[in-house]
């Protein structure tokens, strides 16, 4: 009888009761587990899309920075002049007059680019109108870091400003498709280079794709005038965001244009080069040499800026998995046009 008792002790099982506890600890520990590593993937996704937004965005403002501090070596504070109705180059409009244009060391250009957010559920996305900003400055890399010296300009029949070259030099430092500054020490313009022709000649022809090359009366390049003339290769690049459809209804590209250039034998208005995408928005504010901020500078008012403010705003394409939104930050930095502060002669 006792063996009995024993042998039916040692085979009894789990209680429904213990079953029912142990299922309920079980699923309480494992719920607490997937919780914490839910949270932990949403934290890596947002690390990681955080990281590589910002990291596109600083290139991007690194390369404002460069430009920003090199605006205006060379260059004159005052401008240089191109044909009128030519600042359309920049997306602005052409004006009433038929005054030849400014094109300044730092041009703003506020509002001029229409973007929007994707249209995420559950977030207000408005239409904004983002800045864009130009810089100029002379490139030293040209002819050793020298002006190249001219002996005289000519515009046989009007169609092209022919410059020759001063003897004991050649235009082989010159490159058809460049941007150039030609100068006499009070008179600036502007004029891409479309021919070199024998050894000593540069042809500023009126088939250049951006119509800087005007010829005639509305020829900025044929005003330039004298006997102490010469020439440098300019940088010239807008800061711009391209929005993705072309049609201002999506997140945008921060762009920088570079103008001038040849692929072959064909001269090209500028090439873009995107810097960071899923931009939000770019806004540029100006600090003049009085100490004024300005969000629109006048004309006459940016050879007085001394400093770059440019915030962009960047939205991932993704959702966060814990807000349901996309993520979106936004960062600034300032640059100072150091080169402004002297005066070109």
């Amino acid at each position: 009888m006792g063996s009995r008792l024993n042998s039916s002790r040692s085979e009894s099982g789990f209680t429904l009761l213990e079953v029912v506890v142990s299922v309920a600890v079980f699923t309480i520990v494992m719920g607490a587990v997937y919780g914490v590593l839910k949270v932990a993937r949403g934290g890596r996704i947002n690390t990681n899309q955080r990281t590589e937004m910002l990291q596109n965005v600083r290139v991007g403002l690194n390369a404002i920075g460069r430009d920003a501090i090199n605006a205006g070596v060379g260059y004159p504070n005052t401008g240089a002049t191109i044909p009128d109705n030519k600042l359309t180059l920049l997306n602005l409009p052409a004006d009433a007059d038929t005054v030849q244009d400014l094109l300044m060391p730092v041009y703003a250009g506020n509002g001029l680019d229409q973007i929007r957010g994707e249209n995420f559920p559950g977030l207000q996305v408005f239409p904004v109108q983002a800045d864009e900003v130009t810089f100029l400055y002379v490139d030293d890399s040209f002819n050793g870091g020298k002006s190249l010296a001219i002996s005289g300009t000519s515009d046989p029949a009007g169609t092209k400003t022919i410059l020759t070259v001063a003897a004991g030099f050649t235009n082989d430092p010159c490159t058809v498709g460049d941007i150039y500054l030609v100068a006499n020490g009070s008179q600036y313009a502007i004029g891409v280079l479309t021919k070199k022709n024998n050894a000593n000649e540069l042809w500023f022809e009126n088939t250049d794709p951006m119509g800087l090359n005007h010829p005639g009366a509305g020829s900025a390049l044929d005003q330039v005038t004298g006997t102490n003339i010469y020439i440098w290769k300019l940088q010239w690049v807008t800061y711009w965001v391209n929005d993705e459809d072309g049609k201002g209804t999506l997140l945008g590209t921060l762009t920088r244009r570079v103008y001038g250039g040849v692929n072959g034998t064909t001269l090209l208005n500028w090439t873009d080069q995107p810097l960071a995408f899923g931009i939000a928005n770019m806004q540029i504010q100006y600090i003049l040499k009085d100490g004024s901020l300005k969000d629109s500078p006048a004309t006459t008012e940016m050879d007085d800026i001394r400093e770059v403010r440019v915030t962009v705003t960047v939205r991932s394409s993704d959702i966060d998995p814990n807000t349901k939104q996309p993520y979106e930050t936004s960062i600034s930095a300032s640059f100072s046009t150091r080169n402004l502060v002297y005066e070109k002669t």
